[in-house]
């Protein structure tokens, strides 16, 4: 059977996209029991001045005790580096039943997002959080 692009993969918010200030920014726990993979998309707006963006990502297996992902984190965003997209892999098969983003604001406020999209289904196909909006 074949299935479209939007039945192997499911979208679902890092952190909201906003002007954050500084201080940590945790985003919600995502349940990433059935996905063997995760790319964690962040979208940089513009940094406040001299602000900068340090983000990682944690597993827990209880949504209550959280462990840094070793070699999940971004280099840091700076004004000389915002205005952009990053990307990162994550091999879920030895991570823990839930992820989520964390990021660190320093200085000033920043413009950003994060969006985790979880992959390589073991169930097929995927419920998405929303209807899909288009499909041409």
């Amino acid at each position: 059977m074949k299935y479209s692009l939007h039945e192997f993969l499911k979208a679902v918010v890092g952190i909201a996209t906003a002007s954050h200030a500084a201080g940590t920014v945790n985003g919600p726990a995502i349940d990433r029991v059935g996905f063997e993979e995760a790319l964690v998309v962040v979208h940089s707006g513009t940094n406040g001045a001299g602000g900068t963006v340090d983000i990682k990502v944690q597993e827990s297996d209880d949504n209550s005790t959280w462990a840094d992902i070793s070699g999940a984190a971004f280099d840091q965003i700076t004004e000389a580096n915002d205005n952009d997209i990053y990307v990162g892999r994550i091999n879920l098969k030895p991570r823990k039943k839930y992820i989520r983003v964390v990021a660190t604001v320093g200085t000033a406020a920043c413009v950003f997002g994060a969006v985790i999209v979880l992959g390589a289904a073991i169930d097929l196909p995927v419920s998405q959080v929303n209807d899909v909006a288009f499909s041409v």
